[in-house]
């Protein structure tokens, strides 16, 4: 599968701002909060950064200015819409016409540009309105433990920003920064959840093991009160009812 160009342009600035920091994977490992392994995944383009929280961690930690932030943030967004969004399958005209036409993934580009820079403010608040209405059937809470596959992340003291982990707005939404509330969790932490869902969105962890089943944990701090947790971030397995959509 070819790699979108948007996501080219993120590794290799994540590769260029490494590359000038003259900082090894271990000294980026231990400023960062994120493990070797992955942020050698992410500087060879291996692996695509889950969530900006991570771009923001590996950059920080190689000296990058606000200024780089700011535009490594559009970049994260833009690749990340991008590579969520599958092109449509060319009709047989598309194939006769193909050489006169621009590329998609530049259409796509410019859609994606416009939907960071007008919708992902507003994006939360209507999933809240539209898609995450409340189950009205009470159930009673089980605590449930957070866990976080980075071996750096389990060991390290403190709640180190970097190590942190996010809970999502809709599990049925892409597992992405603008779904995630602001609540964060770190290893360790122990949540209650009322009940589960088995066909969110997909999401895997760092090691490439992914799931379909969320948890909805109560919260105090966010709206509607509740978030979701993905399967892949605890390794409990309570007995809970279905959720109710």
């Amino acid at each position: 599968m070819t790699t979108p160009a948007e996501t080219e342009r993120l590794t290799a600035r994540l590769r260029a701002l490494k590359d000038r920091s003259g900082s090894s994977f271990e000294a980026l490992a231990r400023r960062s909060g994120i493990s070797r392994s992955s942020l050698h995944r992410y500087y060879s383009g291996a692996s695509f950064p889950a969530s900006y929280e991570t771009v923001h961690a590996f950059a920080r930690a190689c000296g990058a200015s606000d200024e780089e932030l700011r535009e490594l943030r559009k970049l994260w967004a833009v690749a990340d819409i991008t590579r969520s969004t599958p092109l449509p399958a060319p009709t047989k005209g598309d194939e006769e016409a193909s050489v006169s036409r621009p590329p998609r993934t530049r259409v796509i580009a410019v859609v994606a540009v416009a939907a960071v820079l007008l919708l992902v403010a507003a994006s939360v608040a209507g999933v809240l309105a539209l898609r995450s209405k409340p189950d009205e059937t009470p159930h009673t809470a089980v605590p449930i433990r957070v866990f976080n596959v980075e071996g750096d992340c389990r060991t390290r003291p403190g709640r180190v920003p970097a190590c942190s982990l996010g809970l999502a707005v809709d599990p049925r939404l892409p597992y992405e920064f603008s779904n995630v509330v602001s609540h964060r969790v770190w290893h360790g932490d122990v949540l209650s959840a009322d009940c589960v869902l088995y066909d969110g969105e997909r999401v895997e962890d760092e090691m490439g093991v992914g799931t379909t089943r969320w948890f909805r944990v109560r919260l105090d701090d966010v709206p509607n009160s509740h978030a979701w947790l993905p399967g892949v971030r605890t390794n409990d397995n309570p007995k809970l009812p279905v959720c109710t959509p």
